[in-house]
C-alpha cells in the first residue's frame, strides 16, 4: 500500500483512465455487433456505459472533497466490479469478451491497496463472476450466443480456471506492486539522501570564505560561489557559460599541473575586477574529475590577497621608516649643536667685524640656510620622537576651518588657488588628538599647495561612513606617478624643490598612531587625492616610534 498522497494521486489518474477505458469498450462493442449480432439489446450495454461515465465524472467532482483515500479506493474499485459484472451479464456471461475487465480491476487494486485489500477485491470479483455464471446456467437468465449446452462439470472447470486466473493475477500483480513500492521508497530515501548531500555540499561551497570557480574543458564557467562573486565583482548568472579566458583573462592563463594535485600551481595574479579595481589574487588550479577519474574541467580556488599585501607593504614601510628615523635622529643630534655654533659664530663675526656689502650678503645666506637646516633637524627630531595621541571627542569641522584659515593667510598661498570646503552641516565628531590632527591637515594642504605652483583648486572634505571618518584632500596640481604614490609616505621622499620629505611621513605616523590609514589616489590626468580614514572611537592608544 502506498502513502495517502500516492493513493490520492493514483485515484486522480484512475478517474481519467476510467473514462478512456469506457469509451474504448463502447467502441469494441459497436464493432463486434457489426459482425456478430447479439440477442441482447444494446440499450442495456449503453445504459451501463453511461452509468460508468457518470460515476467517473462523480469521482472527479469528489476529488475536491478531502476523503480518506483508502476508503475511497475500496469504494471505487468495488463499484467498478459491480459495473463490470453488469457488462459481462449483458454481453453473454460465459461468452462475454469483457471478463478481462475483472483482471484490470484486480491489477489496479494491487497498485492502490495492500495485498490483503487486493485479495479481498479479487475474491469479490470471483464471487460476482461465479454468481453470475451460476445464475445464468441455473436460471437460464441470459440467452447464449451459442446453442450448445454447457454441463455442470465443464462449468466447474471453467470457474476453476477463472479462479486460478484471478488469484494468479492478484498474486503476481500485488507482488510486483509491493516490489515497486519498496523500490520507490528506496529511491525516495536515496533521493532524499542525495538532496541532503547536495545541500551539504552546496552549503560548504556557499560558506567558503575563498572564491571557487569551476569550468568545463572548454573553459566555460559552470559554478561561482558567493565569495567568488564578491572577489571578482560579478554575479554567477552573468558569468555562467562565459569563457573564463574572455571574462577573467588573468585566471584563464593559468593551467593546472599534469598531476592535478591541489596546491601545486598556487600563483599570485593581478586581476581587474568588474568595478575597475585591481586586486591581487592567490589562485590554485586543479582538474575537475568525474567519479571515474576522467577530466571534465578545471577548478579555480582563489583568495583576495589585496588587503594582506597592503598590510605586508605597510609593515615593510613601517620597518623602513623606523630604521630611517633612527638613523636620521642620530644624524640630527650630531648636526644640531655644530649648526647652532656655526650660525651663532657667523652672526657674531658680522656684528663686530668690519664687513662689506658682499660679505654681509654671504652672512645673510649662511644665517638663512642655517635656519632652514635647523627646521629640517627639528622635523627629523619631531618625527623620531612621536608622542602618543591624547585623544578626546572632537568636532573635526572647526579644526579644518581653523587650519584652512591659517593656510589662506600663509605667504605661500596665492590668489590663484581656490579652496572648496565639503563639510556636513552638523559636523563630524571623532576621538582624535586635536593638535596632531591640525598637523595632519596642515601637512596635507601644504603638500597640495606645493603641487599647484601655478594655481588650481584645493578641495577639502570630511564625512562619516561605515563607522569611520574619512578626510579627503584633493588638488588639481601636477599629480604623481604610480611608482611615487607607493613610497610617498616614506621619509625624505619628496618631488618638490626645497622639501624635506618628512611632511607626509609625519602624516602617516600620526594616522597610524590613531589606528587609521592614509593613502593616495593619483588622478587620471592631473592632481592627487589623499584620503585619511580614522576610527570614530579610540580602541587602545598607541605610539608609533620611528
Amino acid at each position: 500500500m502506498g502513502s495517502a498522497g500516492q493513493v490520492r494521486d493514483w485515484l486522480s489518474w484512475l478517474v481519467k483512465v476510467r473514462i478512456l477505458v469506457v469509451l474504448f469498450l463502447l467502441g469494441i462493442e459497436l464493432v463486434v455487433r457489426q459482425f456478430a449480432p447479439s440477442p441482447v439489446p444494446i440499450k442495456y450495454f449503453l445504459t451501463l456505459v453511461l452509468l460508468w461515465i457518470a460515476l467517473a465524472l462523480f469521482y472527479a467532482i469528489l476529488r475536491v472533497v478531502e476523503l480518506d483515500p483508502y476508503v475511497e479506493g475500496y469504494l471505487q474499485l468495488a463499484v467498478d466490479l459491480l459495473v463490470v459484472t453488469g457488462l459481462v451479464y449483458v454481453t453473454g456471461s460465459l461468452e462475454s469478451y469483457f471478463v478481462f475487465l475483472y483482471l484490470l480491476v484486480i491489477i489496479v487494486a494491487s497498485i492502490l491497496l495492500s495485498r490483503v485489500g487486493a485479495f479481498l477485491l479479487a475474491a469479490l470479483a470471483f464471487l460476482l463472476f461465479a454468481g453470475l455464471v451460476e445464475a445464468a446456467y441455473l436460471l437460464k437468465a441470459i440467452p447464449t450466443l451459442y446453442p450448445q449446452v454447457v454441463g455442470p462439470w465443464p462449468l466447474q472447470v471453467y470457474l476453476g480456471i477463472h479462479l486460478f486466473a484471478f488469484l494468479g493475477v492478484w498474486y503476481l500483480s500485488s507482488h510486483l506492486a509491493e516490489s515497486l513500492r519498496k523500490t520507490g521508497v528506496e529511491l525516495l530515501d536515496k533521493g532524499a539522501r542525495l538532496e541532503d548531500l547536495q545541500a551539504f555540499n552546496e552549503n560548504i561551497i556557499q560558506s567558503m570564505r575563498g572564491g571557487l570557480l569551476t569550468t568545463d574543458l572548454q573553459g566555460r564557467v559552470l559554478l561561482l560561489n558567493p565569495a567568488g562573486e564578491e572577489i571578482l565583482g560579478v554575479k554567477v548568472q552573468e558569468a555562467r557559460g562565459a569563457s573564463v579566458s574572455d571574462r577573467f583573462p588573468a585566471l584563464g592563463r593559468l593551467l593546472p599541473p599534469a598531476t592535478g594535485n591541489l596546491g601545486e600551481t598556487r600563483q599570485e595574479v593581478r586581476l581587474q575586477s568588474e568595478e575597475g579595481k585591481e586586486k591581487i589574487l592567490g589562485v590554485t588550479v586543479s582538474w575537475l574529475r568525474t567519479r571515474e577519474g576522467t577530466r571534465s574541467g578545471y577548478v579555480y580556488n582563489f583568495q583576495d590577497l589585496t588587503q594582506l599585501k597592503r598590510l605586508e607593504a605597510e609593515v615593510v614601510q613601517k620597518e623602513r621608516m623606523a630604521a630611517v628615523g633612527r638613523m636620521a635622529a642620530a644624524i640630527a643630534h650630531e648636526i644640531r649643536n655644530p649648526l647652532g655654533a656655526i650660525a651663532g659664530s657667523v652672526r657674531q663675526l658680522a656684528r663686530y667685524a668690519q664687513v662689506g656689502e658682499e660679505e654681509r650678503t654671504l652672512v645673510d645666506i649662511v644665517s638663512r640656510e642655517s635656519e632652514r637646516l635647523n627646521r629640517v633637524v627639528n622635523d627629523i627630531l619631531s618625527y623620531s620622537k612621536a608622542q602618543a595621541a591624547q585623544r578626546q571627542p572632537t568636532n573635526l569641522v572647526p579644526l579644518l576651518e581653523e587650519t584652512l584659515l591659517l593656510l589662506e593667510r600663509h605667504p605661500q598661498f596665492s590668489g590663484s588657488i581656490r579652496v572648496e570646503r565639503q563639510f556636513p552641516p552638523g559636523g563630524v565628531r571623532a576621538e582624535v588628538d586635536p593638535g596632531q590632527m591640525k598637523q595632519v591637515i596642515w601637512n596635507l594642504c601644504d603638500n597640495a599647495l606645493r603641487a599647484m605652483p601655478r594655481g588650481g583648486t584645493l578641495r577639502v572634505g570630511v564625512e562619516q561612513a561605515d563607522g569611520k571618518v574619512r578626510l579627503r584632500v584633493t588638488d588639481t596640481g601636477v599629480g604623481m606617478t604610480a611608482e611615487l604614490s607607493e613610497k610617498i609616505f616614506e621619509p625624505f621622499e619628496s618631488s618638490f624643490v626645497g622639501g624635506t620629505g618628512l611632511g607626509l611621513a609625519i602624516v602617516y605616523q600620526i594616522v597610524q598612531g590613531h589606528g587609521g590609514r592614509v593613502w593616495v589616489q593619483p588622478g587620471q590626468a592631473a592632481g592627487s587625492e589623499f584620503i585619511v580614514e580614522l576610527p570614530l572611537r579610540a580602541e587602545t592608544p598607541r605610539s608609533v616610534s620611528a
